[in-house]
């Protein structure tokens, strides 16, 4: 977001804003909303008492603070489950909602939540790390001569939930490290290659756990991606599997670009760095800005639009994927679009 912009956004009072998340969630969600001088923190739910941010009045209830605080806009932090269901509480008292991705526990629930965004009024905006960080790994696609990608490697390792939290649950969250750490670059994938032609893939638990009942989500996937044009994507996600990494390498017949969370790097043939970036930083502040921007009507509503289409595509690759897994089979993401009766996105 512009310096201009949020001049524009300072030029009005802020918007009262109400928080839902998860207590050991909230206090990184309440500083990003403070970075934002177009949205004022005022009500908080979903969480203990002591977990609320001092500037926020406290509500045992959700619904009660929706309907009776006087907030204008909403930002989730928790499952998918509380997204989708208050998300249309929100909405039909016309205040406007921000959450994470994934758009929905699976493809089904994402095109209900996609189908009921197109008789709204509310902005409902659902995080993009890809818009975050598009047009620098956009650039060194196109350096110099380009880099058309034949070969993709994507690789996540993260440290995976306790049992008690909802990315455990099935119910609460739909899936496991694949639909959560490794989402980012899911997208990012999916926004620089489109879906692929079909997945394979092999999804499960991995490590064992020393007290308690395993989780309910996977711990570790693996995918092969082949696409239209002949080309192949390796998807790697696991939890608890040393080394903590997140990176995304896109190899093509001269050059490769290389990107991770702080920077994107231009590869020569033999590995070398030829030019690197840093990527934009404070992504959640910055989605907190892009909220505050669309509700003011300084943001287009058809990017937005856009922003939907492609979680939409993200939760068909997902589908597909755990789908490929059970069914030890290739599956095809397109295909979801067509059971769901809905039109796949236009590139």
């Amino acid at each position: 977001m512009s310096e201009s912009d949020n001049e524009t956004l300072t030029a009005a009072p802020p918007l009262r804003v109400g928080l839902i998340a998860d207590a050991d969630e909230a206090p990184r969600y309440a500083e990003a909303v403070r970075q934002c001088s177009g949205l004022e923190l005022c009500a908080g739910a979903g969480m203990s008492r002591d977990a609320v941010p001092d500037e926020a009045q406290w509500f045992d209830d959700t619904r009660v603070m929706i309907a009776q605080s006087g907030i204008e806009a909403l930002v989730i932090g928790s499952s998918p489950r509380v997204g989708v269901t208050v998300s249309e509480i929100a909405a039909e008292h016309g205040v406007h909602v921000w959450r994470p991705p994934p758009l929905g526990r699976n493809f089904a629930e994402s095109i209900e939540v996609a189908r009921r965004l197109r008789t709204t009024e509310v902005v409902y905006r659902v995080a993009s790390w890809w818009e975050h960080v598009g047009a620098r790994v956009r650039w060194a696609l196109g350096f110099e001569t380009g880099c058309k990608p034949l070969f993709s490697e994507v690789r996540v390792s993260a440290t995976g939930p306790p049992l008690q939290s909802w990315r455990s649950s099935l119910v609460d969250a739909g899936g496991g490290v694949l639909a959560f750490d490794a989402y980012a670059s899911l997208e990012a994938l999916t926004a620089i290659r489109g879906l692929p032609e079909s997945v394979v893939s092999a999804i499960g638990q991995c490590r064992s756990r020393s007290t308690g009942a395993p989780r309910e989500t996977e711990d570790v996937a693996n995918a092969i991606l082949r696409y239209e044009d002949g080309g192949v994507a390796c998807v790697r996600a696991v939890w608890d599997i040393p080394p903590m990494e997140e990176m995304t390498l896109h190899h093509g017949s001269v050059t490769s670009i290389c990107y991770g969370t702080k920077s994107v790097a231009v590869l020569a043939a033999d590995g070398g760095v030829l030019e690197e970036r840093p990527l934009p930083p404070d992504f959640l502040a910055a989605e907190m800005g892009r909220l505050a921007a669309e509700i003011v009507g300084e943001a287009d509503r058809e990017a937005a639009e856009t922003v939907i289409n492609r979680h939409l595509e993200v939760s068909a690759l997902l589908e597909a994927t755990y789908l490929s897994a059970r069914t030890e089979h290739p599956e095809i993401p397109r295909r979801l679009f067509e059971v769901q009766k809905w039109p796949e996105p236009k590139r």
